[in-house]
């Protein structure tokens, strides 16, 4: 187990923290569709105790707009989450067959990690409307003394 610090916070302000940063992105993306609504769920970390210690996945996509519409909202995404608080750590397309843009940032104003990735349809995929997916996920923390991780 590592000796790493980590931070004592509730269950419940994590994952109001994750719905704000989502919703921070959303504005930036600023296209109106389909909105897959978060999946928000309390995961593990590593071999900690998973009653004491979680974190925060949020995932969440958008279909709807164009292909087009939603290349432009992942330039929007690099230009401007440097502005809003974010590091960009990575982004290009994926080393996969359908070479996916993506991007990996981490958050200044939290500790959380984002990976946003346009999907579009191609020959071989099941895909049948360009979408963007967001994996948002938080660092781990330590639920307060007597409050359960829900995990």
């Amino acid at each position: 187990m590592s000796d790493e610090k980590i931070t004592v916070k509730s269950v419940s302000e994590v994952k109001r923290q994750s719905a704000d940063l989502s919703r921070d992105l959303l504005q930036i993306i600023d296209l109106e569709g389909d909105l897959k609504p978060p999946g928000t769920v309390v995961g593990v970390c590593g071999d900690r105790d998973a009653d004491k210690f979680y974190r925060i996945n949020n995932f969440w996509s958008l279909a709807g707009p164009p292909a087009g519409d939603l290349r432009d909202a992942m330039d929007r995404l690099v230009a401007e989450m440097p502005h809003a608080g974010w590091d960009i750590t990575e982004h290009g397309r994926e080393n996969t067959e359908a070479k996916a843009r993506y991007l990996k940032a981490n958050s200044k104003r939290g500790k959380f990690s984002v990976y946003i990735a346009l999907l579009e349809p191609s020959p071989n995929s099941q895909l049948r409307r360009p979408l963007l997916s967001a994996s948002l996920t938080s660092a781990c923390y330590q639920a307060p003394e007597g409050e359960k991780t829900g995990y």
